[in-house]
């Protein structure tokens, strides 16, 4: 778990405000919601619409990174059971996103290109495909200030979320608890300031992300990562560690937001 430390700055700092969606524009957006194939994605009732509450209204506030992941679980939650995927592409899923206020930046979602769910054929598991406008998209987190923690030994800033074009990944809920689970990442990746100095000192600037857990009713998750083949591709590093770097995950527990 994470440790708040004076040579850490930032790494006490009150979690960032967290604007509510007008709910009468979300509902609105998520009723003409529909797929590539003109089929109805969410119908508004009693049980939908107390879904919508808990995501959105609840107390204590979710952060807006889970608030994302949750209305994902909430829309994949949607589709019947003959039926194995969808695709939603812009405007339509853009006006959802943007009215969910999700993201802190409102223009990210105009570099969505596609949101793609299907279940996969062994297990029958929803997996989400995103892609871009870009090979390459940068999301600043918290701003661009970053979170900060302390762990091994020196000051961890998350910097942003770097995705590509296909990035994917599963929500679940967690086994034995109420906690949501994003988790089998691919083509994303975490850019900051991150390394040890314990037993060595090294110092890194991406990581591959693998799995987030949200804590319930907390700003907090865990976050499983290891290191990202973009680290040294870029940067120098020994070839001991080039060889058990991306073996070895590292598993913290920190403010989860973007």
């Amino acid at each position: 778990m994470n440790a708040f430390d004076p040579r850490c700055p930032g790494a006490d700092d009150p979690p960032p405000a967290i604007v509510k969606p007008d709910m009468p524009k979300l509902i609105s957006a998520l009723e003409k919601l529909r797929d590539t194939e003109n089929r109805i994605v969410w119908v508004k009732n009693e049980d939908n619409l107390g879904e919508l509450k808990k995501i959105f209204e609840s107390t204590p506030q979710r952060t807006k990174l889970e608030q994302f992941y949750q209305m994902l679980y909430h829309l994949q939650k949607q589709l019947p059971d003959n039926q194995k995927s969808f695709v939603i592409q812009p405007p339509l899923i853009t006006e959802v996103l943007v009215q969910a206020k999700v993201f802190p930046d409102p223009k990210f979602p105009s570099h969505i290109t596609q949101v793609e769910m299907n279940k996969e054929s062994a297990t029958n598991t929803p997996r989400y495909q995103v892609d871009f406008d870009q090979k390459e998209v940068r999301f600043p987190i918290n701003q661009g200030k970053g979170f900060s923690t302390w762990e091994q030994g020196m000051c961890q800033i998350a910097k942003a979320l770097v995705f590509y074009p296909g990035f994917s990944f599963v929500v679940r809920k967690a086994r034995n608890s109420k906690n949501l689970v994003a988790d089998s990442f691919d083509k994303v990746e975490i850019y900051g300031q991150f390394g040890t100095r314990k037993v060595f000192d090294i110092d890194l600037n991406y990581v591959d992300l693998e799995k987030v857990e949200f804590i319930d009713g907390t700003d907090q998750g865990r976050v499983k990562s290891r290191v990202a083949k973009r680290e040294f591709r870029e940067n120098k590093h020994s070839g001991l560690f080039k060889f058990i770097g991306t073996l070895i995950p590292n598993t913290s527990q920190q403010r989860i937001d973007w």
